[in-house]
């Protein structure tokens, strides 16, 4: 729009500043010359003002290349300004904001048509625009910025991802799920047990949680075939977080046909029907929830409806967390997985009977011990 701010530029405010001085010292101690001398700085900013003058009104239609990329990959903007008279003569700057501190790119002249090339290095939201306008005086002393009639656009970064071998749609040993036996037997009542938080309340068996006299849920029998759920540990970062979606991201592209239904402890969850771009977008707009109920949500696996789980969490935490979360996965019927990403060896964690444990420094090395381990067919 029309307007904006016009102030002195800080070449204008450092002149403003040796007028002063010298006309306080020039007519203080009695020489005029010097003081005349400072005194022509007012003026000169003044006049350096009036050229500056407004920004004119400026329209600004704009689209990108891509609404997603994956971290490191460029994507093009393209900005359709349409701006009123006077408008040549000024500058045009793009605010970009979301990953880091917010940055503004100097665009060069405006003109009717403006393309860049914007290369997130890191996952997460970015935001670009508003674009505004900016015009100084030939002496740059001062300037006039003006915020464009702009629409921001959004762009979702995902996680890179790293090669992992898949998990086969099959449970331990490798049974054949597509079976009619198999099939049939998915889902099958197992027993009883003590309620957890996080299990579903439409589980509970009220007839023989009166007799005991505390709640007891129905359990059924995993299929193993189904899937995975993928919990991470949100509750650090943000480097520490960038490495767990990272592993994140890579699990949920590993197998195409094994459906996975992501969790984050802080309560963000994606079902595994949504697919692996509704996957990616969660995990590009994780932030860290420090008062995240981790417990509750490792908890909550015991409800989950897939197969394996699989828990991701930083060597930061603390290693009763990582303890308290392979006890929760060794009640499952399945082989269960619980990855600690980070520096640091994970302490001297043994896990239970039934619970892998890969310990890895970064995304990278977590990518080549699971293939290495091919953890399920242990």
């Amino acid at each position: 729009m029309a307007g904006g701010t016009l102030r002195p530029t800080a070449r204008g405010w450092a002149l403003l500043a040796a007028g002063t001085v010298l006309c306080g010292w020039g007519f203080g101690l009695g020489y005029p010359a010097p003081g005349a001398l400072g005194a022509l700085a007012f003026p000169a900013v003044a006049l350096a003002m009036v050229l500056a003058g407004r920004v004119p009104a400026a329209r600004v239609g704009r689209r990108i290349t891509a609404s997603r990329v994956r971290a490191g990959e460029p994507v093009t903007v393209v900005l359709d300004v349409t701006a009123g008279k006077g408008a040549g003569s000024a500058t045009v700057a793009e605010r970009v904001t979301g990953i880091g501190d917010p940055v503004v790119l100097p665009l060069g002249l405006a003109r009717p048509r403006i393309r860049y090339e914007l290369t997130p290095r890191r996952r997460g939201v970015v935001e670009a625009g508003p674009l505004s306008l900016v015009r100084t005086d030939p002496l740059g002393l001062a300037r006039a910025v003006g915020a464009a009639d702009d629409v921001p656009v959004r762009l979702l970064v995902h996680p890179r991802h790293h090669h992992l071998a898949p998990v086969p749609a099959a449970g331990g040993g490798g049974r054949d799920t597509s079976s009619a036996s198999v099939r049939a037997s998915e889902g099958a009542f197992a027993g009883l047990r003590e309620h957890a938080p996080g299990d579903d309340v439409r589980q509970i068996h009220w007839r023989t949680s009166a007799r005991r006299g505390r709640l007891m849920v129905r359990e059924h029998a995993d299929s193993a075939g189904t899937g995975m759920t993928v919990l991470v540990d949100d509750r650090y970062g943000p480097d520490e977080l960038d490495a767990l979606v990272e592993a994140a991201a890579s699990i949920v592209r590993s197998g195409p046909d094994v459906p996975v239904e992501l969790r984050l402890a802080g309560g963000a969850r994606s079902a595994a029907a949504a697919g692996v771009v509704a996957h990616l977008d969660v995990l590009a707009e994780a932030v860290a929830r420090p008062g995240a109920d981790f417990p509750g949500a490792c908890a909550g696996l015991r409800s989950a409806p897939t197969g394996r789980a699989i828990v991701l969490l930083s060597t930061t935490a603390a290693d009763e967390d990582a303890a308290a979360a392979m006890r929760l996965l060794a009640a499952r019927h399945t082989v269960s997985l619980v990855g600690l990403i980070g520096p640091g060896d994970g302490g001297g964690l043994v896990p239970p009977a039934g619970v892998r444990l890969l310990r890895a420094a970064d995304p990278a090395g977590f990518a080549e011990r699971w293939n290495e381990s091919r953890w399920w067919a242990q």
